[in-house]
């Protein structure tokens, strides 16, 4: 469990930095999601996270901050699956529409989390 966490905090890493250069793949991404019920996947996701981070909270460096982060993802993704679908969507909407320097360091946060979820598990 452990490496899978720190596989998933390499990801987060990657995709923030990703995002920092090339931040219309955000803006492609937030279009993807909101197709139909393509949101429910990140919520899934989100929850994965959550419990890999729960189930190697034991071995982690910091175990209660892994459990901490661990459940703020499950939260998360479970209220992916609470919200109202359109509610969802307007969010999205609204993050589509941000400018590219908020994307960018939006990306930069993101990769920062990534950083220390690797670190902390």
């Amino acid at each position: 469990m452990l490496i899978l966490a720190k596989l998933f905090g390499i990801l987060i890493a990657v995709f923030g930095l990703t995002v920092c250069a090339l931040p219309q793949v955000m803006q492609k991404l937030f279009d993807f999601m909101k197709e139909g019920k393509r949101i429910y996947g990140a919520g899934v996701l989100r929850c994965l996270i959550g419990l890999v981070l729960l189930l190697a909270s034991p071995q982690s460096a910091i175990p209660i901050t892994a459990i901490a982060m661990g459940v703020v993802f499950l939260l998360s993704g479970i209220i992916v699956f609470a919200c109202d679908l359109e509610k969802l969507k307007g969010v999205l909407a609204h993050y589509g529409e941000m400018p590219v320097l908020i994307l960018r360091l939006l990306g930069l946060l993101v990769a920062a989390f990534g950083i220390l979820v690797f670190s902390v598990v």
